[in-house]
């Protein structure tokens, strides 16, 4: 059991759409992992160099201080402003040392000493390290630690320019960004070519359905038709020669009917399993429309075709018999859904719409279920007791070979409307 349902699962699922999919999927989540991770190294990699950078001027300068009076460096105020104006320290942005309450004792910048810092990582999250942007628009680097003095404890803030290192940060950045993109284009890429995979599949489905159908239909009319249309024939003679009454006559009579009902269904199997070669020619609307409410009298003598045209003598270049084909399929569904409901009149308008043929067929049937119209085009697919479900699959069939435009409107309990638009006549 449980094996089974693997393989199932497998057909399912381990198709190449799906196969693709995940495939791509995966890379781009990997891809843009990669570029995460990758900017954060360097972040922290750049980061433990100023980190660096800054414990060897910390050194330094808890040397100088305890070498120092702390008193006389105060009162002199520009020892660290010419500290930092030799070359050697050019890294470094600004040093200043205040007290916990935050203020400065001491500051590369005199106008400084004296104020309160405006915010201090070390005091306020615990951290030795941060980012800091100066009134400037710079952004630097901070470093921040406790220097223990006799009188009080300290802190010694040393800020460094980030400029040699900022382009190694654009550049993570970018790198990142650019992965990003490509992960993007990745992952959309295999879901337009999981779609293309799904509509391949699905014309592949199709014409293994059509080989298949061509098969079945190729065996029933060669082993149907010859045998069929021999019962048909003795139907027929012995209805007309013998004198038969009552049940006899019915049976006969049902006989030709079921006959002519099997031999209608392998027409529209031929119909719709072997390709169509429209054999176009001049054809007059008018007359094949007469034409086909006359057979329409013959088989539903209490039905009424409601013929409304806006413009006579329509002539158009399309094949006569696949034209014909289709309206009898949609007036004779029309008719069954008419009398079924207890009703007798279908409605039929013809008219011009922007240079196109327009005709319309209108029933006053038990209409379709919002449920089932999706399905209505669908070979066997059917709701009549004894229908094939052929009818409509042929008539969709030779809509497309005819290139006439069908659409289907129905409302349960109220009827169907079927719209056919025609191509555009040249000339």
């Amino acid at each position: 059991m449980k094996f089974s349902l693997w393989i199932r699962l497998q057909k399912k699922y381990l198709k190449p759409k799906f196969v693709s999919l995940v495939v791509s999927l995966l890379a781009s989540v990997f891809l843009f992992l990669s570029a995460y991770l990758t900017h954060q190294s360097m972040q922290k990699n750049i980061e433990n160099s100023l980190t660096l950078q800054a414990l060897g001027i910390e050194v330094v300068l808890r040397s100088l201080l305890q070498n120092f009076n702390l008193d006389l460096l105060i009162k002199q105020k520009d020892f660290l402003s010419n500290l930092i104006l030799n070359e050697r320290w050019e890294g470094v942005a600004f040093i200043a040392l205040y007290l916990e309450n935050g203020t400065i004792v001491l500051h590369s910048n005199p106008n400084l000493i004296g104020k309160i810092v405006e915010e201090s990582p070390l005091l306020l999250y615990r951290k030795n390290t941060s980012y800091f942007k100066l009134k400037t628009g710079e952004r630097v680097f901070l470093y921040e630690q406790y220097v223990p003095f006799q009188n009080f404890k300290g802190i010694l803030r040393i800020a460094l320019h980030i400029g040699p290192i900022a382009e190694s940060l654009s550049y993570a950045r970018l790198h990142l960004t650019l992965e990003l993109i490509f992960a993007c284009f990745l992952l959309f890429g295999s879901i337009l070519a999981s779609i293309t995979i799904h509509k391949m599949e699905k014309k592949l489905e199709k014409m293994t359905e059509l080989e298949k159908w061509q098969f079945i239909t190729k065996i029933l009319l060669h082993e149907i038709k010859n045998p069929l249309a021999t019962i048909k024939g003795f139907t027929q003679y012995l209805r007309k020669k013998l004198d038969l009454n009552g049940g006899h006559a019915q049976a006969l009579d049902l006989m030709l009917k079921e006959t002519l009902r099997i031999e209608k269904l392998l027409q529209e199997l031929s119909l719709y399993s072997f390709p169509l070669s429209p054999e176009l020619e001049e054809v007059d609307l008018d007359k094949l429309l007469d034409e086909i409410a006359l057979s329409l009298k013959i088989i539903y003598p209490e039905g009424k075709l409601i013929l409304h045209t806006e413009k006579k003598n329509i002539k158009m270049m399309s094949d006569p018999r696949m034209l014909k084909s289709i309206l009898l399929n949609l007036l004779d569904n029309a008719f069954y859904a008419t009398i079924e409901a207890g009703e007798r009149e279908v409605f039929l308008t013809l008219r011009e719409e922007k240079g196109h043929i327009c005709l319309e067929i209108k029933d006053k049937g038990r209409g379709i279920e919002e449920k089932n119209l999706p399905h209505i085009f669908e070979p066997f697919y059917t709701t009549k007791p004894r229908g094939s479900g052929l009818g409509l699959a042929v008539v969709k069939k030779l809509c497309e070979a005819l290139n006439i435009e069908i659409s289907l409107h129905s409302t349960p309990k109220v009827g169907t409307l079927v719209r056919l638009k025609f191509p555009q006549q040249k000339g």
